[in-house]
């Protein structure tokens, strides 16, 4: 029997036009945005896998984004993010499961999932963000923190810094790995891609090499 297949997102945006200008998104239109991530997730999920959303779906009327939930293949489960309402109204939009956060055992590693980095662990660059808080470690971790997971050493998947967001954040750093939206083609992360990240992160740490 084969496994199920597992997939990763983030930061859809859905209804939320300032992120065409902000992300750079390669789409004319909120209507074109959403055609496209609907179109890019199909090509990759099938109608039995499995996608964790890692928060931020969308910044419009409940109406609209259930519209584009409801066309995605699969189960789909999500992990709230700062821009998302509550869990109840969250099921409501085609979510079959809704948390705060989790954890999964990844090619034999523990990965925490969070739509934040790990708190207390640099991220990305604050400096000029509207409402940053020098000292920050990542925009919003004073605010946010709360339900960042600690830094244990662990590989952890998370949203929320949109990469490369104008060269002030990295796709993957260390053992974080960013798998939004912005910098993954707009379509989700399949499981294999992390497993290969995991594999790679430690080769690199055990032979020394940097990036």
């Amino acid at each position: 029997m084969s496994r199920k297949k597992v997939f990763f997102t983030s930061d859809l945006h859905i209804g939320h036009k300032n992120c065409l200008d902000f992300d750079s998104r390669p789409f004319k239109d909120l209507r074109d945005m959403h055609s496209g991530l609907i179109k890019r997730f199909n090509s990759s999920v099938p109608e039995d896998g499995i996608t964790y959303f890692l928060g931020d779906v969308g910044l419009s009327s409940k109406l609209t984004v259930k519209d584009v939930i409801d066309e995605m293949n699969g189960t789909k489960i999500l992990i709230l993010g700062n821009h998302d309402n509550g869990s109840n109204s969250m099921y409501n939009l085609g979510f079959d499961a809704v948390m705060n956060g989790a954890v999964l055992f990844i090619a034999g590693e523990k990965v925490t999932l969070s739509h934040y980095p790990l708190k207390g662990l640099y991220r990305e660059n604050v400096e000029g963000m509207r409402g940053a808080v020098e000292g920050d470690n990542w925009h919003g971790e004073t605010k946010h923190g709360i339900y960042a997971f600690e830094n244990e050493g662990q590989f952890h998947l998370h949203g929320h810094v949109h990469s490369p967001n104008q060269g002030k954040s990295e796709k993957i750093l260390n053992r974080q790995y960013d798998i939004g939206v912005v910098n993954s083609g707009y379509a989700p992360v399949s499981i294999s891609t992390i497993e290969s990240w995991i594999a790679l992160t430690k080769r690199k740490e055990l032979t020394g090499i940097k990036e």
